[in-house]
């Protein structure tokens, strides 16, 4: 009964933490682009990264919680490791970057980056002392009234996402290849001929606007990998390229001569 319970109450952290990471990471995007965008891997509103770095930062500083040093440098070093390895792994699974510190002073391999992960410690340090207490009430709630049909619900729920969602994802890397191709060879074509009034950098997406040949040898991308092209801002693309950007464009444009 006791591993019951045990289980019980860290697999509803781990969901409660996943969704409050996806409500900070899809408003942040969603700011950005200045419309809602969901900026998570899956379809449904958790990133689990978020809720694996928590369960594993509250496990791990349970002895030290009333000491903010260990406690921020702890919860640093712990989320730093998380996402090096999801964002190497993801590269390795889907052949993309889905988010790039490259440009932030002190990165390691662009995954990671030294003010990124001091950011992440005190934010860990603030859902320690301010908000965890109101989520471990939460929880506790739905431990006491849902018992381990609520955690066994959710794990199901999000097992059928994460399928979906990797069956996708596992052939995004081919179709966003497919279309940077032939974004390049349109570029490549309109090289010697862009004309004064059209700069050469959107000449390609003008030409494939006006001809309705050209937008059908276009390989299509399904709602899922469509969102995710959308979802993440510093995508990078392994197998073409092609900026990301360019790909969602078309894309979108794609989409538009449809309606």
């Amino acid at each position: 009964m006791a591993f019951q319970q045990q289980f019980t109450l860290w697999v509803l952290y781990f969901f409660a933490y996943a969704f409050i990471g996806w409500l900070w990471e899809s408003g942040y995007v969603s700011v950005q682009k200045k419309h809602w965008v969901n900026s998570g891997f899956l379809n449904g509103p958790i990133i689990p990264v978020y809720g694996f770095s928590m369960v594993t930062v509250l496990a791990a500083i349970a002895p030290w919680q009333n000491n903010l040093l260990v406690l921020y440098v702890l919860s640093a070093l712990v989320i730093t490791v998380i996402e090096y390895l999801t964002s190497w792994l993801m590269e390795l699974l889907f052949h993309a970057r889905w988010w790039d510190y490259s440009k932030v002073p002190l990165n390691l391999n662009g995954r990671v980056a030294l003010p990124i992960s001091m950011f992440w410690g005190i934010g860990v340090v603030v859902i320690v002392k301010l908000i965890h207490p109101f989520v471990a009430a939460g929880v506790l709630f739905f431990a006491a009234h849902y018992g381990i049909f609520a955690a066994i619900a959710l794990l199901v729920m999000a097992s059928f996402d994460f399928g979906f969602t990797l069956a996708n994802a596992l052939a995004f890397g081919a179709a966003t290849k497919r279309i940077g191709d032939t974004i390049e060879a349109k570029k490549a074509q309109l090289h010697e001929r862009v004309t004064s009034e059209l700069s050469e950098e959107r000449a390609w997406l003008a030409a494939f606007q006006s001809d309705a040949n050209a937008r059908a040898k276009v390989p299509r991308l399904n709602a899922v990998q469509r969102r995710l092209l959308k979802s993440f801002p510093h995508l990078k693309l392994r197998d073409t390229h092609t900026p990301a950007k360019d790909i969602e464009d078309l894309v979108a444009l794609l989409k538009s001569k449809k309606r």
